[in-house]
């Protein structure tokens, strides 16, 4: 295993291998973890996507020794078998590329995953290469405009679409039967794993957002937030309770969404749909031709979703319009809007309060929502070893890799065997998680232009925070038509070959 850092990085390690040779003998310092990475699609655990925070340098991986064959292993349902070598020979060596997202747990549960394949296929390792989430993207398209043989590509779960109609990723029909995927994965999950009757990408995880609450705070303000799915506020009642407890700048009452950015349009655009009852043109989003979405996102249903959101920040003033870091852990948010990797990051940076959760609220007439979906993995179309990587592919994916990073991340799994086995979501905090997913449940906007349309939602997120004496109709239609003609190019979707 090996791991590619960013060209930002090396200078960092040069610079400290030259201090440390001037320096008295000390145990060698490890680089800084990076930021937790986002979550979405849409996608989901994750991860999501999501918000990130600005990424410190990645942390030294860990040198794995070259490894042997391991003696007779129990080996997991879907892994692939390995092929017999001839007698005395020693099998092939297989190096795949990977490129994914940067943060310290996608760093953890990669390796670990990988550690367990060795012991069933020894002569396969992995160069990861792991980058920031704003410059995943770019690379990713770069890489296959330059018909570079990357291997396994991790993606966004609303970007699925886009890859596979610009040939960025491969079909893998070929290693994943029907039957397979119908078994192995929830229906959400792979409404963006499968393109025009095609199978692209399985998920890394699954996500769904709750409402979380320091209940130190709450019950200093003699707040009771419901247990029960059926008892669920309206945004109305939430933001009362947000209200007594906000006390900016120390505390404010809510962070809506992960990270300390604006946002995109997994959290953030979940109020426009909030608004909307459900199979309304709001809570739709875009059209039946999955390009449109004038007439949806600047319904103005939606826009009264859009702006409870702006006046948050701007009116009630119960959101920080600056970010800051970390605010729920850190005591400085009393809710906090986020998938259940919230649990994960509470237990990794050491916080101490007690904490709740409840669903997400509904807008007075409208319904409820959570934005499901997250990372998935999928197959370089430039790749040289398909076979290969497409077999780890089907590992990462599998009960034993989906188990690993939900024991490192703790986000709601995408695999069917393993949601349905965990005691985790059937008590409390995950029930919560489990059923707001199960019963509104959806994924980000499913469409080929989903690309160009986060990158207008973020710009749009971002005027709302900060934003003031702003026409959010005006500024909802104009960002639906900019949308709508930039995704154009993409009408014949249906049948491109």
């Amino acid at each position: 295993m090996s791991w590619k850092l960013p060209a930002w990085l090396s200078g960092v390690l040069i610079a400290a291998l030259v201090i440390a040779a001037c320096t008295p003998a000390a145990p060698p310092t490890a680089t800084a973890k990076p930021a937790e990475a986002p979550k979405p699609a849409a996608a989901a655990p994750a991860a999501a996507p999501t918000n990130t925070p600005a990424p410190a340098p990645a942390a030294a991986p860990t040198n794995t020794p070259a490894p042997a064959p391991a003696a007779a292993p129990t080996k997991p349902a879907e892994a692939p078998k390995p092929a017999e070598p001839a007698a005395g020979a020693k099998p092939a060596a297989v190096k795949l590329s990977f490129i994914g997202v940067q943060s310290d747990d996608q760093q953890f549960a990669l390796t670990a995953i990988l550690r367990e394949y060795q012991k069933l296929r020894p002569e396969v390792d992995v160069q990861f290469e792991l980058l920031p989430f704003a410059q995943l993207f770019p690379k990713i398209q770069a890489n296959a405009a330059a018909k570079t043989p990357t291997d396994i590509i991790l993606a966004d779960g609303p970007n699925v679409w886009s890859f596979a109609y610009n040939g960025v990723i491969a079909p893998m029909d070929e290693w994943f039967d029907k039957d397979y995927v119908a078994k192995n994965w929830t229906p959400t999950s792979l409404l963006t794993s499968q393109y025009r009757g095609k199978f692209f990408a399985p998920p890394q995880m699954e996500s769904c957002s709750v409402m979380w609450f320091n209940k130190d705070m709450t019950d200093k303000a003699g707040i009771k937030p419901p247990a029960e799915m059926s008892e669920s506020w309206t945004t109305t009642q939430a933001l009362e309770a947000w209200q007594k407890v906000n006390n900016p700048p120390q505390v404010y009452g809510v962070r809506w969404g992960q990270g300390n950015s604006p946002g995109q349009d997994y959290e953030a655009g979940l109020l426009r749909r909030m608004a909307g009852a459900k199979g309304s043109n709001a809570y739709k989003g875009i059209g039946d031709d999955s390009l449109t979405i004038t007439g949806y996102f600047d319904h103005p249903d939606a826009v009264k979703g859009h702006t409870f959101f702006h006046e948050l920040y701007q009116k009630h003033k119960v959101s920080a319009v600056e970010g800051i870091p970390n605010a729920w852990f850190d005591q400085r948010a009393a809710f906090y809007i986020s998938p259940d990797n919230a649990m994960g990051t509470y237990n990794r940076l050491g916080a101490k309060f007690a904490y709740g959760n409840t669903a997400l609220p509904s807008m007075p007439g409208g319904s409820q929502i959570c934005h499901t979906d997250s990372w998935h993995y999928a197959l370089g179309a430039n790749s040289a070893q398909k076979k290969e990587a497409a077999e780890f592919i089907k590992f990462l994916s599998g009960p034993v890799g989906s188990k690993i990073f939900f024991d490192r991340v703790g986000q709601l799994p995408s695999h069917a065997e393993l949601l349905n086995t965990l005691p985790d979501y059937k008590s409390a905090p995950r029930k919560t998680v489990g059923e707001m997913f199960r019963m509104h449940g959806q994924p980000r906007i499913v469409t080929v232009g989903f690309t160009e349309y986060n990158g207008l939602m973020q710009e749009f997120v971002g005027n709302l925070v900060a934003g003031q004496n702003l026409d959010v109709q005006q500024l909802a239609t104009t960002l639906a038509r900019r949308s709508d003609s930039l995704t154009a190019k993409y009408k014949d979707w249906q049948t491109k070959p």
